[in-house]
């Protein structure tokens, strides 16, 4: 599991399984050949639907899972084991918001993750998700990424700080991954903050195409009325296809400029003939 230290007491991640599937492997293979494989199947693909996070702080916190269409599910204590909180199916295929919050009185905690889920097709827009209010104070992606387009590293990514409804300026935020990296910033005058994520992958190799994800999470605090208001987004990121894509793309451009050279000196020894 990816661990992290953010300002906000709940903190809320993805759970690896790429550990416990291998692990699980031979026992599933020995069953497959005593069992119906199709019936298995089904079974293990079910499994994989269903996503996984870990929730640190979850003692008294309310977990609502928010559909595309704004509609909610409460996640009860069935949905939450050991810290861990199994997202139930919704029905549609979209983005979903997980909210988690907590009411200390005169502290409140939240934090949210935008995660897409399958289901039938749903004809709802992201943005209308991440418009509507789904706790006093949030952070808010400006906008959600769409479809293949996730968070990558080395890109700018633009957020919001957004209180009840209306943007938050200069107001101090901290950006930090499970990787290690950690970012100190404000909001501008219009609430937006923009965060360019690093590459902090270890031991990556130059030219080598790298699947590997990691966890980020975009904290803050606000005081308004006598209430100390503590909220933090949190998503996944991966590294950028360039850093593997820009060494062939820089061998074509090279070779382009050779031949091109070739022509151009061609040329030109054929006026002075």
């Amino acid at each position: 599991m990816k661990t992290l230290t953010v300002t906000a007491g709940l903190v809320l991640i993805a759970v690896m399984s790429n550990t416990m599937a291998a692990a699980e492997k031979p026992a599933i293979e020995k069953q497959a050949k005593q069992t119906s494989k199709v019936k298995q199947t089904q079974q293990m693909q079910h499994r994989r639907r269903a996503k996984q996070f870990a929730l640190a702080g979850a003692e008294g916190a309310t977990i609502t899972l928010w559909k595309p269409d704004l509609t909610k599910i409460p996640l009860e204590q069935k949905h939450l084991m050991h810290g861990t909180i199994t997202l139930p199916p919704s029905g549609l295929d979209n983005y979903h918001a997980i909210v988690a919050e907590k009411d200390w009185g005169d502290v409140k905690e939240s934090v949210i993750r935008y995660e897409y889920l399958r289901g039938k097709p749903s004809k709802n827009s992201p943005t209308i998700l991440s418009a509507a209010q789904k706790t006093e104070f949030e952070i808010v992606p400006d906008p959600i990424p769409r479809g293949h387009f996730q968070y990558h590293t080395d890109l700018e990514w633009n957020f919001i700080t957004r209180f009840k409804g209306k943007p938050v300026p200069n107001l101090p935020v901290v950006f930090e991954t499970t990787n290690g990296s950690r970012i100190e910033t404000k909001s501008d005058n219009d609430g937006n903050v923009t965060i360019t994520i690093p590459t902090d992958f270890p031991d990556m190799v130059p030219g080598k195409r790298d699947r590997r994800s990691a966890d980020f999470m975009l904290s803050a605090e606000y005081k308004d009325s006598g209430i100390n208001y503590q909220s933090a987004l949190s998503g996944e990121y991966r590294v950028s296809r360039m850093n593997w894509r820009s060494v062939g793309w820089g061998s074509f451009v090279m070779v382009i400029g050779m031949v091109a050279g070739g022509f151009i000196g061609r040329s030109r020894k054929n006026k002075r003939t």
